[in-house]
């Protein structure tokens, strides 16, 4: 029974216990006239007026058990209606013809914020905005729904949406109308919830799937169609096996059924087919959704095609552990196969074989031919080295030109050999490029597991110091690393520490060996070379400290100080009187290389106050050769200062003619190990006069170095030489002593 049917009742028996009473008076006047009538009339008349009035009595006495039947369903309707009324969810008010509130329930006060004083008499359009013309448009078209949207306002001046119903007028002294106010706040927000579920379930790039707890297809959205190709059509009724790819076991799907019954939720890689039959991975999430008594009702799943992004993974991959230029394992991977190849051989009690391979020359070919040309000969490399392995062995390229061979499986360490040798042969055959014909060696340092090393960076350190050693002996040559190895090592260690503090303990000091002329016994040059006296371990051999100076790139420091030292004093001397002489100062090719150089020199020039003119650079022959092009620009650059050239060491390396016309070079040396023999050995004489001829030829002049006996001496001074020098004439002296050797000679 509705608020409205319930007013309509209190008022219908209100009217009947009016009626009740009326009759009831009526009775009442009809018993006292009958009374009167009868004191008039004749008493046999008496009796028959007296069974009527006890017949109205009757009538009288059922009328009002009538009435207090009906009272009493007034009072018990009134009380129902006041505890509808005192409890009800809804705001139900009363309002008069002026619009004008007349009552209100609680439920009213709460909803608008109001109290009963300020509510008494407000008229409605306060507590509804719009309500005088919602009203009359319910009553000016009888097709209008009593039901619409508008909007209450609270004390507060807070809008909330509500919806009303206004029932027909009834009389209550006067015209009244009775409207019920329910707020729909919570309505609104559910359905707004509803539509949004809507439009993400539709417009979502993912996947959806509904199904019953039988795992039956009830529902799919438009991204289920697009990704798998079946049409609403093709599932709706159907089990998600019609899409199954059989990539998966069996387990695999238990797995996950026993997963979503434990827990309601399920997530993981799927691999599916697709409609046209295409397999394809995607991210499924599928959870169990239950009623309001907890029982599972429905299955949803949401799933997304991953195969862009499995793509972009391998892409990634690839990156992250391949080599991009040769294809290789690059050092990422190279560590995790070697980890895992060391698991296998401790699990099988055998060893594991570590080649670290170096290419020899390989930065010539880059340097002079570009590095386009020396990746294609890197790529080539690794086909080579790929084939001269087993498929179980792992080849890896780590960075630039060092690749590395992990062997497995090795029973006996002779077969180590017969790899080693296999990838040195296979560098023997020419490699092609861009129409030219490329020879390169390599140089392989050969470590074991667990025999040289339990653990991944011992065995490259290992592997590392074989392999400097293989350079060491020649290049193009395999060494099997020992603790031999490892000392040398340490003891190059102490020499760069050395070497270093060296410099800043002023332990360095110059020796000057002075050249002859041939033709005129003159000194009229010197060659500075640089000493070192080690605190601890005494005077160390230049052969010693001068290479691994030039490894370490400690040569750049050293060089800056003996040039700069070496013109100081060249300074002194000139204004000590000493006449002028070339002075010929030993340069590097990593200081030649390093940018910089020609500002250094210039700066140190212009800082001492030397005459360039009396500066002459020695250069061996090697170096000039590596970067021939470059080599020549940089030289030439130093010839526009005044600064002379020689070439040290002359045919001991290989030296092209069209480069060394090129060079602008003045003097070539030749080298100590052909003068030594020249008096006995008739190849070393023919080289030295070979060389004295080409040069003067070239427009150079020569000078040879070594000379200790008269007879060398004289034989060179036969062939033509231009200038000696060596112990026949003095040992390397001390600035000093040159002084004194100088002034004697002049």
């Amino acid at each position: 029974m509705n608020y409205f049917e319930l007013e309509k009742e209190l008022f219908v028996k209100s009217e009947q216990i009016r009626e009740l009473q009326l009759e009831l008076d009526e009775t009442n006047r009809g018993i006292l006239m009958l009374t009167l009538e009868l004191e008039q009339i004749e008493e046999e008349k008496i009796r028959e007026g007296m069974d009527t009035i006890q017949q109205l009595q009757k009538e009288l006495e059922v009328t009002n058990q009538g009435l207090l039947a009906l009272t009493v369903e007034l009072d018990q309707a009134k009380e129902k209606y006041r505890n509808i009324l005192e409890h009800a969810n809804e705001a139900i008010i009363t309002f008069n013809e002026n619009m004008e509130i007349e009552s209100f329930n609680p439920i009213s006060l709460k909803l608008f914020g109001y109290s009963g004083q300020e509510l008494s008499g407000m008229l409605m359009e306060n507590l509804v905005p719009g309500f005088n013309k919602f009203n009359q448009d319910q009553h000016d078209n009888a097709n209008l729904q009593s039901n619409q949207l508008i909007f209450g306002c609270r004390k507060n001046g807070e809008f909330f949406p509500v919806e009303i119903t206004v029932g027909e007028p009834f009389y209550n002294e006067q015209k009244t109308w009775m409207t019920i106010i329910h707020d729909i706040t919570e309505r609104k927000k559910t359905e707004q919830g509803l539509r949004l579920m809507s439009r993400v379930f539709e417009d979502s790039h993912d996947a959806i799937m509904v199904t019953d707890t039988y795992a039956n297809i009830i529902d799919i959205n438009a991204s289920f169609t697009t990704i798998t190709g079946f049409s609403r059509e093709d599932v709706i009724g159907k089990n998600p096996r019609i899409m199954k790819s059989d990539v998966h076991p069996p387990s695999f799907y238990r797995a996950m059924w026993s997963k979503l019954k434990e827990s309601g939720r399920w997530s993981g890689e799927v691999w599916d087919k697709r409609k046209c039959g295409e397999i394809y991975p995607k991210w499924v999430s599928i959870s169990a959704v239950k009623n309001d008594v907890g029982e599972v009702s429905n299955f949803v799943g949401i799933f997304a095609d991953i195969t862009a992004r499995k793509e972009a993974e391998n892409r990634l991959m690839q990156l992250a552990h391949f080599d991009s230029l040769t294809g290789l394992p690059n050092r990422t991977l190279f560590m995790e196969k070697l980890k895992w190849a060391i698991d296998m051989a401790n699990r099988e009690q055998r060893q594991v074989v570590l080649f670290f391979l170096d290419l020899d020359r390989f930065k010539i070919v880059n340097d002079t031919m570009g590095h386009q040309v020396g990746d294609q000969l890197l790529i080539k490399v690794a086909n080579r080295l790929r084939h001269c392995v087993r498929k179980v062995d792992i080849v890896s390229r780590l960075a630039g030109d060092e690749f590395t061979i992990v062997l497995t499986n090795i029973d006996h360490i002779e077969d180590v050999a017969i790899v080693a040798q296999k990838v040195l042969e296979a560098f023997n055959k020419p490699v092609s490029l861009s129409g030219r014909d490329f020879f390169v060696t390599t140089s392989i340092g050969i470590t074991t597991y667990p025999d040289d090393g339990l653990d991944i960076d011992k065995l490259l350190k290992n592997a590392d110091t074989a392999m400097y050693h293989a350079k060491s002996l020649g290049k193009n040559n395999y060494q099997f690393y020992s603790e031999a190895m490892n000392q040398k090592v340490h003891d190059e260690l102490e020499l760069e520490t050395s070497l270093r503090k060296a410099l800043e303990g002023d332990e360095f000091f110059l020796h000057y060996q002075p050249q002859i002329e041939v033709s005129s016994n003159k000194i009229v040059g010197a060659e500075v070379l640089v000493r070192w006296k080690h605190p601890k371990l005494g005077f160390v051999s230049p052969a010693k400290f001068i290479p691994y100076a030039e490894r370490t790139d400690l040569i750049l420091p050293i060089g800056s100080w003996v040039l700069r030292t070496a013109c100081q004093q060249y300074v002194k001397w000139q204004q000590q009187g000493i006449p002028p002489f070339i002075m010929s100062v030993n340069y590097s090719g990593v200081q030649l290389k390093k940018p910089g150089q020609l500002d250094l020199v210039a700066g140190i020039l212009e800082e001492t106050g030397m005459d360039s003119k009396n500066l002459k650079l020695e250069l061996t022959e090697s170096v000039v050769m590596e970067d021939a092009e470059n080599t020549i620009k940089t030289l030439h650059e130093f010839k526009k200062m005044g600064i002379s050239f020689s070439i040290d060491d002359f045919g001991t390396g290989y030296s092209s003619l069209s480069y060394l016309k090129r060079f602008p070079i003045d003097t070539l040396k030749i080298d100590k190990s052909f003068v030594d023999d020249i008096a006995t050995d008739a190849d070393d004489e023919a080289i030295s006069s070979t060389i004295i001829a080409m040069a003067h030829n070239l427009r150079l002049s020569v000078v040879a170095e070594g000379v200790e006996t008269k007879e060398q001496l004289d034989i060179l001074q036969a062939k033509g030489c231009d200038q000696v020098q060596g112990y026949y004439f003095c040992h390397p002296l001390a600035h000093d002593e040159f002084k004194a050797f100088m002034l004697s000679r002049a």
